[in-house]
């Protein structure tokens, strides 16, 4: 290890928000980097220049990685960088100027979510469940994809290394890139301090029957199997309830997919600052998170750490998480009746439920940002004196 501080500058097209997925990750990485003694420059979207291109997919494909480029050339003119992380495969073109400028330092992809994966998994459950993938023909959606998985050919190619989230992102990104897993690092994402200085509450059986779910409502999360789960689950059990917390504009369609004889016993919410979200999972007892595809599924890790008894799909971070059984659960992917029969087990038997809840708490205290800022110092260095 360097006995000197590294300088580092990250860069992520999100807003800075401590309470947003990805921003939250860079925001509390950096934090932590701070903390054990690095200098950390942050570029945000706002410093990334006015966005022009509305539509997602063509914002990433056209506009973001020249703003990308700029943002970090602008940078490195008028200072001097031991490593630069950029968030997602959009970061190429930087990547590639900085290669071909001549930039001494380490150049690093961080990924929340590896989009290969993403593309591997989706069609289907679009297919599937008689979902459109888009509203345009799909001769140019897929079109549009393949462009977009050209960026991780370009990341691997001029990137020096690529930080994942989970061992599913890890292993796609080595099959599919054929790239030596050396040059990967997973490293799982942190629960925030507060969480953790927060006492958690004990379980008991008001909290028992009380469901969970925080998170997007986008179909990657599968609301329509999470609101298939829910009618099952409470139109069985006439003194559960359920909480559902996602952005609001999604509220009245997740409504419309509930059936009509528990809608009064299911809560909507619209996105919590943190002192509040750690009262809301310390008041519910069950977490659901069916997701098709996550990276760090970084709600399923909060709520570990609060004592919930987490129930999700055995892919992405909470794979890495849990282990079924023993601190949480884990189903098939989108299989909606294995998910009833475990969270039905866990109503069954408030004792096993208090010992899983736990041992929920007890995994959660390896996974911190401090841990996270540490390990992603270790690749850096690695990296600077192979």
């Amino acid at each position: 290890m360097m006995n000197s501080p590294l300088r580092i500058l990250t860069v992520a097209d999100t807003p800075c928000d401590p309470n947003s997925g990805a921003a939250g990750t860079v925001y509390y990485t950096n934090q932590a980097l701070r903390e054990i003694g690095h200098e950390v420059d942050e570029i945000w979207a706002d410093d990334l220049g006015p966005r022009r291109i509305a539509h997602g997919n063509l914002h990433s494909l056209l506009e973001q990685p020249r703003a990308y480029r700029q943002a970090v050339m602008k940078a490195i003119a008028t200072k001097d960088y031991d490593v630069i992380q950029m968030s997602q495969p959009q970061a190429y073109l930087a990547a590639k100027a900085l290669k071909q400028g001549g930039f001494k330092g380490l150049v690093i992809n961080r990924s929340h979510g590896v989009e290969l994966r993403v593309d591997e998994v989706l069609p289907y459950w679009y297919q599937k469940l008689g979902v459109p993938e888009s509203r345009f023909p799909g001769f140019l959606t897929a079109g549009l994809r393949k462009l977009l998985q050209r960026q991780w050919h370009e990341v691997i190619k001029y990137c020096d290394g690529v930080i994942v989230t989970c061992e599913d992102d890890s292993h796609c990104l080595v099959s599919k890139l054929n790239i030596n897993a050396d040059k990967i690092k997973v490293i799982h994402h942190g629960v925030p301090e507060a969480f953790f200085n927060t006492p958690t509450q004990s379980y008991s059986l008001e909290r028992h029957q009380q469901l969970l779910y925080v998170g997007q409502s986008a179909f990657f999360k599968a609301p329509l199997i999470l609101a298939a789960i829910i009618n099952k689950i409470l139109l069985s059990n006439p003194d559960v309830t359920m909480t559902w917390v996602t952005t609001v504009n999604s509220h009245n369609y997740l409504k419309s997919l509930l059936n009509a004889q528990i809608l009064s016993r299911v809560v909507f919410l619209d996105w919590q600052p943190q002192e509040k979200l750690i009262a809301l999972y310390d008041s519910c007892g069950i977490f659901i998170f069916p997701s098709f595809v996550e990276g760090a599924g970084k709600t399923s890790l909060e709520a570990l750490s609060r004592g919930l008894c987490v129930v999700a799909s055995n892919q992405g971070g909470m794979k890495d998480y849990i282990k079924s059984g023993e601190n949480g659960f884990l189903c098939e992917v989108g299989n909606s009746e294995e998910f009833v029969n475990r969270i039905s087990l866990l109503l069954k038997n408030l004792e096993f439920s208090t010992k899983l809840s736990k041992q929920a708490v007890t995994t959660s205290q390896s996974y911190t940002w401090k841990k996270c800022a540490t390990e992603a110092t270790r690749f850096y260095i690695q990296a600077l004196f192979k």
